[in-house]
């Protein structure tokens, strides 16, 4: 199976994805990845973001495809990309062992996470749309919506360990 993570900058994927690294570290079964792994343009200079984001995701997905069939082993995989992007790679790749989930989080969760890790630049306007727009697409596309507000990251990872039916 592979899970593949999005939602906005501060909702807590890399956090709940490194605390299931920790735990998982003696699974030979299960490979965490982040989209960020990968060298990232010079926004600024990007001619057409979107269809560079979409490009990315499609390769990322078509990379991921190939290692969970050649190794037999379980993927969870994050990026802040959008839900249709991850959707059109498993179908261009046949494959239908996933499951996509948004991470999500109030306003006022984001911006304090931000803050606490340094990056209060990130909480500007366009971020506030990125985290609304995705909720409008995991609700259209019926994808799982994680709330990271109030629920602990122990059982946000357990919850992740059940989907993939480890111990």
């Amino acid at each position: 199976m592979i899970i593949a993570i999005t939602g906005a900058s501060g909702v807590g994927k890399t956090t709940i994805l490194k605390e299931l690294s920790k735990r998982l570290s003696k699974h030979n079964t299960v490979k965490v990845f982040h989209f960020d792994d990968m060298e990232l343009p010079n926004w600024d200079e990007l001619e057409d973001a979107k269809k560079w984001q979409e490009e990315a995701t499609i390769g990322w997905i078509d990379k991921l495809v190939k290692i969970a069939r050649n190794d037999n082993v379980h993927i969870l995989f994050e990026g802040s990309t959008e839900i249709k992007f991850y959707i059109e790679g498993f179908v261009r790749n046949r494959y239908q062992d996933y499951n996509v989930i948004l991470f999500d989080c109030s306003e006022d969760t984001m911006k304090n996470r931000l803050i606490e890790r340094g990056q209060p630049e990130l909480y500007h306007s366009n971020m506030i749309g990125w985290l609304n727009y995705l909720r409008r697409e995991a609700l259209l596309k019926k994808v799982e919506i994680v709330e990271t507000d109030h629920a602990s990251i122990p059982k946000i990872v357990q919850g992740l360990i059940d989907k993939l039916h480890l111990k």
